[in-house]
């Protein structure tokens, strides 16, 4: 009944304040604020998975009052409510850390340091980019923030408590999961009854405004008559593949994002899989193909045979095994990449011939997706440059524009804890552990290639959360000196 009630309790959470929005924000903030601090002081436990329940349905709730909501400006609004439990959940849990538990692990500081480390350099940074580009300069703060906030509720709560989420994340999962085959076989009654084509038009609005659409079928021969027509795309969306004709209709999730859906799939599936819930992951990973984000399925594939190597090899030579694949697949992506003009590698080439030009950092909102007006973008010529002129389409390539040298800093952080991850799975064989630490390298190898593979919380976010209870509950257990 506990995990039943947690899992009830993380839906109400989210649900409500975005229900109170309807009626006003005055209403909705200060619930969203009170009700995290209070489940974050009197049930701890709780919170975790509130804060994963609020990331995976949060815009699922929002697309059933979507046809209530005034226009674009008020449905940005609406979809941030998931970040203000998050931030609130996290600052109940950093003042306990502070005043009651700093001091009592050297483990758990050296962690909270580091992470606290990075958080400090990307808000130095954001303040460099703040005062140049506002807007996107706050929505890359909290892309850039959130795994990291995750990560230390995680770890905190794993280190804390004797706490199992086996159960809670099975219920979460399976609800998950009918909601993906409802989705894929009801596609048209689904987005009826859950007020969906309210919310694609708020969303395709500006892009109908500005044209995009008919841009695209100038370019394409592709007319896309309405908001169904957007969701099909060329199968993985690769040039390796055209003249197949191979399209298919996404699966966009109770998250609303293909691609950040496709990574939660994946998040879910290692961790059934890896938890003995075999029948479970098979009946995910069509979702995941579905999803038809190469990204995750790419991921999953390389955890699968890192967790082959780690049982063959053991965890050293898993990790030069495995780490030479992945340098493998950055390089032949690259190099594959430049060859057929993927403008994610070009993207990426764009930020690093940035930084080896300015190595300083422009500051975290100028550049990327979100600082691009993309109804500029000449491709054309971008793909006979072998780059884009500012860093897009690659989290990495954005975080070097962005960050400068700080970014290494960042990834290196996030490189170091999936070490450390594995450090326990070495101890601990449990292959759960294993999954967790090559899941976390392998995403930070996939952020050259998309930026929501870091910038998502969904992708980083669920998957760095993953490593935080590993690393939690080791550390409690005397697992890590």
């Amino acid at each position: 009944m506990g995990s039943v009630a947690a899992v009830v309790g993380g839906f109400l959470l989210i649900g409500l304040p975005v229900a109170g929005h309807t009626l006003s924000p005055l209403i909705a903030v200060p619930m969203a604020l009170v009700l995290s601090v209070l489940l974050a002081n009197y049930a701890p436990r709780t919170a975790l998975i509130s804060v994963i329940i609020a990331l995976l349905f949060q815009n699922f709730f929002v697309s059933m009052v979507s046809s209530n909501l005034s226009g674009p400006d008020e449905f940005k609004i609406i979809r941030g409510y998931n970040f203000v439990i998050l931030v609130s959940i996290w600052s109940a849990f950093f003042a306990s850390y502070w005043t009651r538990f700093r001091g009592l692990n050297r483990s758990i500081d050296l962690i909270m340091n580091l992470t606290f480390g990075a958080v400090g350099l990307v808000f130095f940074y954001f303040l460099i980019g703040f005062v140049q580009n506002p807007t996107p300069a706050v929505i890359y703060l909290r892309n850039i923030l959130t795994p990291i906030l995750i990560f230390q509720i995680a770890l905190i709560t794993f280190w804390r408590f004797e706490f199992g989420l086996t159960v809670p994340l099975f219920i979460v999962g399976t609800i998950f999961l009918l909601m993906g085959y409802i989705e894929l076989i009801f596609r048209e009654d689904w987005l009826y009854f859950t007020g969906g084509e309210s919310y694609w038009e708020l969303d395709m609005r500006s892009a109908r405004l500005s044209l995009a659409w008919d841009e695209e079928a100038r370019e394409t021969g592709y007319v896309m008559l309405g908001f169904l027509d957007a969701f099909r795309v060329d199968l993985f969306n690769t040039p390796l593949l055209d003249g197949l004709d191979l399209r298919v209709t996404r699966l966009m999730g109770p998250n609303m994002h293909a691609i950040s859906y496709s990574y939660a799939v994946a998040f879910m599936l290692v961790f059934a899989l890896f938890r003995g819930s075999v029948i479970m992951a098979l009946l995910l990973f069509p979702l995941l193909v579905f999803a038809n984000a190469k990204g995750a399925l790419i991921l999953f594939i390389l955890v699968l045979g890192a967790w082959f190597a780690f049982k063959l090899f053991g965890a050293r030579m898993s990790l030069w095994v495995t780490g030479f694949v992945l340098a493998l697949y950055a390089v032949a992506g690259i190099l594959v990449g430049l060859q057929i003009g993927d403008f994610h590698v070009l993207g990426f080439m764009g930020g690093l011939y940035n930084f080896l030009g300015f190595p300083f950092g422009h500051g975290i909102g100028v550049g990327g997706n979100l600082g691009t007006d993309f109804s500029q973008l000449d491709w054309p010529a971008y793909q006979a440059a072998g780059r884009t002129p500012v860093a897009i389409e690659s989290a990495v390539g954005v975080l070097l524009y962005q960050m400068g040298p700080a970014a290494f800093f960042l990834l290196g952080v996030y490189i170091w804890l999936g070490w450390q991850t594995l450090r326990v799975a070495s101890f601990t064989g449990v292959s759960l552990h294993i999954s967790a630490s090559f899941a976390l390298l392998t995403v930070l190898v996939n952020g050259i290639f998309q930026e929501e593979a870091l910038f998502s919380p969904l992708a980083l976010g669920l998957l760095i959360s993953l490593n935080g209870m590993v690393l939690g509950q080791a550390i409690r257990k005397g697992f890590v000196p």
